[in-house]
């Protein structure tokens, strides 16, 4: 199995996941960026292609507590801004040479950094991360049959 193979096969038997969009910096959020409508974004994407988003509560009790973090750094400069976007599953993972340890970490992840003008912030990074989140639900949807949503 190839690098890709296995990271998809981390998502195999996962019924549903929680999104986390981390905070932006406020001058890219004057500027037209909105986490919350990122994440009512990808929540919908997620749902309409079948990957089950979890009520937090529910969320907590499901086994390895999978979550699709998303993570935009922006750093701005004159009229532009600077840019890293990361996109990662992440879930409980246990050591093999210490088993009693269970942490969590990323198994899926995918990211770029940038360069963009003022202008072209909300839609250069909107676009990039639904960009992103179609590769997590094509992967996700090669190791899960539909059915298992």
């Amino acid at each position: 199995m190839n690098i890709n193979e296995i990271t998809r096969e981390t998502l195999r038997g996962l019924h549903g996941i929680v999104v986390v969009v981390e905070s932006l910096k406020s001058d890219a959020e004057a500027d037209g960026l909105s986490g919350a409508t990122l994440q009512e974004e990808i929540q919908a994407k997620l749902e309409q292609s079948g990957v089950r988003v979890l009520p937090h509560e529910e969320w907590r009790g499901t086994v390895g507590r999978p979550w699709l973090y998303v993570s935009i750094n922006t750093i701005k400069h004159l009229f532009s801004y600077f840019f890293s976007i990361d996109v990662q599953l992440k879930q409980d993972v246990i050591l093999p040479r210490a088993v009693s340890i269970q942490t969590s970490s990323a198994t899926w992840e995918m990211g770029s950094i940038g360069f963009v003008t003022i202008d072209e912030l909300p839609e250069k990074i909107r676009e990039s991360v639904i960009a992103y989140v179609d590769n997590f639900i094509s992967d996700y949807r090669a190791v899960n049959d539909s059915s298992e949503g």
